[in-house]
């Protein structure tokens, strides 16, 4: 995405903590991306919703996870859908027709 200066890297390393000492976990990955000009830890916590929201019609999504692309958070998002609605979301009707700049 050129977000770092030219010979610069941004990576990302991320896990679910398994232990007391969740750097160390990751210290494999770090050692293949070193030498390490500035490195950030933080660590959260994974949360989820005590219920389904279908009787409190609250729909609560769970916190991010480990990955990175939000492959996970968006099928949290199309299960907060089905929940709500009682059907899967239909990405065929969000396409647009080929005539048609607007998707109208």
């Amino acid at each position: 995405h050129n977000v770092a200066a030219q010979g610069k890297y941004i990576a990302i390393v991320s896990t679910t903590v398994e232990t007391k000492e969740p750097e160390k976990e990751i210290r494999p990955a770090l050692e293949l991306l070193e030498p390490i000009e500035q490195k950030f830890v933080s660590i959260s916590d994974l949360l989820v919703p005590k219920d389904l929201g279908t009787e409190s019609q609250i729909f609560i999504s769970r916190t991010y996870d480990a990955t990175t692309h939000f492959e996970t958070t968006c099928d949290d998002i199309k299960d907060i859908y089905k929940r709500m609605t009682g059907s899967e979301f239909d990405f065929e009707e969000m396409k647009r027709k080929k005539n048609d700049i607007y998707g109208e």
